[in-house]
């Protein structure tokens, strides 16, 4: 199919003000750079990647298509810087919201886990991208040369900060974790015996809520009773893994 062209007298999308670039930084007129970028990330989370039409994004912004492979290298390289900010914008957002919540070690441990739910549902269309390499391959090779270096690092960062949740609800107390990226226990992760037993049942059980809620899964979807159910669905599972993670004799 060929691709559709930018018309001579473009008309840009007039909801892209200021107070639009102002949801992704402080900056109500950033680098047309990062103006592709975040239309991008809109556009990808509503149709995914098959369907992502840069053209599209080329006639919201009012510019031509040689603009992205200027800055991008084409398609595939939009994809790729889109999929590694968009998930450095999921992990520092789970993270804020854990922060956010009343310093108990339940309640911060519940909020991150909501907010997975949540922003697996905002990150929409690129979870294929990010989940399932094969979905993309031609994006996954471009993270793979370019990105997957920071990647690795915001992943493990990741678990370094659920590590810490976790150890703070087995001691029923909160402590302060400055992690960064740059430097987080990845060692003593690796070693650490109790971390070993729970983490993966925490993280995994927790991405698997998340795309079953946030993904709208669907088998699951339209099934009256099960929507019906999901709030205390969520409050069951959160207080099943409250159960793992305090078990003394784990």
């Amino acid at each position: 199919m060929a691709r559709r062209k930018l018309s001579d007298v473009s008309h840009p999308d007039l909801l892209l003000t200021d107070d639009f670039w102002l949801q992704f930084g402080d900056d109500p007129q950033p680098p047309m750079r990062l103006k592709i970028l975040y239309v991008t990330f809109g556009e990808v989370a509503l149709s995914g990647p098959g369907s992502f039409n840069v053209a599209s994004v080329c006639d919201r912004l009012g510019i031509t298509y040689p603009m992205v492979n200027h800055y991008f290298g084409g398609r595939d390289g939009l994809l790729a810087e889109g999929a590694s900010m968009m998930y450095r914008r999921y992990i520092e957002g789970i993270w804020e919201a854990a922060l956010a919540a009343p310093r108990n070690p339940e309640a911060r441990l519940k909020a991150w886990m909501m907010a997975q739910v949540s922003g697996t549902h905002t990150t929409g269309g690129w979870g294929p991208i990010l989940n399932y390499p094969l979905a993309a391959r031609e994006v996954t090779a471009e993270i793979e040369s370019k990105f997957q270096g920071p990647l690795n690092r915001l992943f493990e960062l990741n678990l370094a900060r659920q590590a810490a949740m976790i150890g703070d609800v087995r001691a029923g107390s909160v402590t302060d974790c400055d992690f960064t990226e740059d430097n987080y226990p990845r060692d003593a992760m690796l070693v650490d015996p109790l971390l070993r037993k729970i983490m993966p049942t925490v993280a995994w059980s927790i991405f698997g809520l998340s795309v079953w809620m946030g993904g709208q899964h669907a088998p699951a979807r339209a099934i009256g009773e099960v929507s019906a159910m999901a709030d205390e669905l969520i409050d069951n599972h959160f207080a099943t893994l409250l159960g793992v993670i305090t078990d003394t004799s784990v």
